[in-house]
């Protein structure tokens, strides 16, 4: 006992210095329990709008002579638009595979849409390997809700029974996916469901989207969410109300369908906006907008509606040339892309898997190559760090569609800064573009500039052999319904 001190005095202080230890602990404890929901909060929820086969200027902000996209608009002046963003393949279900694995389909198979097995000018293949990453998957595990709505065309939900992946397989919690036919999609319209099927007799399939999503979201209870929606506006046989119709007076029929259809949808996601702002969720939310590929040429005799504005670019869909895989880019991510900037670094639709993981601190998978990077240096004005130069391989550019400019293109592709290199399999008919001077690829440079032809063609060769690998040549999905006793033994690829 100190000199001086009683013991009742020492007991005093030593209950002064436990009161002291403790209310450290506890503030300790509350400091990290504070950390801990700062990052929890933190993590941003992701909302992805893909829309099918919207044309690169069929956006306002864009430059569209008279289109109105408010919504569009909106998240530009708020957010990042990218005037580089290209999807990974110029039709549907390819493209969408590429944005949800951060991976070339080309590395598994999947050269192009869905085929059940009986359509013998393509290849047959009915859903991504569920060996593949998937963005769903990777955001769940990291305590994410994850939602689908939409468009889908990816796996053959409908065969579901038959063993074929839905989208629980991929790690969506759920899912409402359009049973999409061209003229159905737009009204009174059929849904899939883990639970089963209904359909939304007399309401526009545009409201029913922005419906579920906000239904989604109040479901949650303060958890991050993903919803993935996917919108078929304005594929195919567009379809708008009249109302929307009226809105372009002084254009074709055909016109007033199509931008009333872009239109329509604008206003749905326009009050999908206004919501996540009422609840406090819009400066936690990255919203990215874009399309799955370019819009169809309007020669094309059998899409009556097809309408769509591809600005400068050469082709459409169905083809590599820049209309074909050039598509509108919107990102916005309060504090992190810096409003109304515009970006004219290449951004792929390959980019957005990795960009939403890195943020909310979801791992990749290792041991497998990947084709898309975080985006996030474009936003700062640096370079985004690529596994290689842009690659785009399309092989049936050259026989779905007829033959001629507005049509066919080669079915190779290579890009590295301004310069795009283009080739046929087997390395022939090569086309060198500088789109800096000429984004509509009329001049073809390669004999000019020899040089840059043969070192980027080099190049290509070294990204075709990674891309077109063993596993890519062995992987072969083939439809259950296919009349075969042998389709469980037809997939025998395995990773490396």
């Amino acid at each position: 006992m100190l000199r001086g001190t009683s013991h009742m005095q020492l007991l005093h202080a030593r209950n002064q210095h436990s009161i002291g230890l403790l209310a450290a602990a506890l503030v300790a404890g509350f400091i990290s329990i504070s950390k801990s929901s700062a990052a929890e909060k933190t993590r941003p929820n992701v909302v992805i709008l893909l829309n099918d086969d919207q044309g690169w200027m069929d956006i306002a902000c864009a430059g569209h002579p008279v289109i109105q996209t408010p919504a569009a608009d909106r998240l530009a002046r708020e957010g990042v638009r990218f005037t580089d963003m290209t999807a990974a393949f110029p039709v549907c279900s390819p493209s969408r595979a590429a944005l949800l694995t951060g991976r070339d389909p080309n590395r598994f198979g999947m050269k192009h849409i869905l085929n059940e097995g009986d359509k013998t000018s393509i290849p047959p293949f009915h859903q991504i390997p569920l060996e593949e990453p998937s963005l769903a998957r990777l955001l769940k595990g990291v305590g994410y809700r994850t939602a689908h709505i939409g468009k889908w065309h990816v796996s053959l939900v409908e065969r579901s029974h038959l063993g074929v992946a839905t989208p629980t397989d991929y790690g969506f919690d759920h899912w409402m996916i359009l049973g999409a036919g061209r003229t159905t999609s737009y009204f009174s319209s059929g849904w899939h469901l883990a639970t089963g099927q209904t359909r939304t007799e007399g309401r526009w399939t545009a409201e029913v989207y922005v419906d579920e999503a906000i239904k989604f979201i109040e479901a949650g209870d303060g958890e991050p969410f993903f919803i993935n929606l996917w919108s078929f506006s304005p594929h195919g046989e567009a379809q708008c109300s009249e109302e929307y119709m009226a809105r372009y007076p002084d254009r074709t029929k055909q016109e007033q369908i199509y931008l009333g259809t872009i239109t329509q949808q604008e206003d749905q996601y326009s009050r999908l906006l206004d919501y996540l702002d009422e609840k406090g969720l819009a400066d936690n939310t990255i919203v990215i907008y874009s399309s799955d590929n370019g819009c169809d040429p309007h020669t094309i005799p059998w899409m009556e509606n097809s309408r769509g504005n591809s600005g400068p670019f050469r082709g459409g869909k169905h083809n590599i040339y820049e209309a074909g895989i050039r598509v509108p880019g919107i990102v916005r991510w309060p504090g992190v892309a810096p409003a109304g900037l515009v970006v004219h670094q290449a951004v792929l639709l390959l980019d957005v898997m990795p960009t939403p993981c890195a943020a909310a601190g979801a791992e990749v998978p290792g041991g497998i190559p990947y084709d898309g990077a975080d985006f996030r240096p474009a936003l700062e004005g640096e370079p985004i760090t690529r596994p290689h130069a842009l690659y785009w391989q399309y092989e049936m550019a050259r026989s779905l569609l007829p033959e001629g400019p507005e049509f066919a293109s080669p079915q190779l592709a290579m890009r590295r800064g301004p310069w795009k290199l283009m080739c046929d399999l087997g390395w022939k008919r090569v086309e060198l573009y500088n789109l800096d001077m000429d984004a509509a690829e009329k001049w073809n440079l390669a004999t000019k500039h020899s040089d840059i032809a043969d070192s980027m063609l080099e190049e290509m060769k070294a990204i075709h052999a990674d891309i077109n690998g063993d596993y890519a040549r062995r992987a072969k999905f083939i439809h259950p319904a296919v009349d075969s006793p042998t389709y469980m033994n037809n997939y025998i690829g395995t990773p490396p």
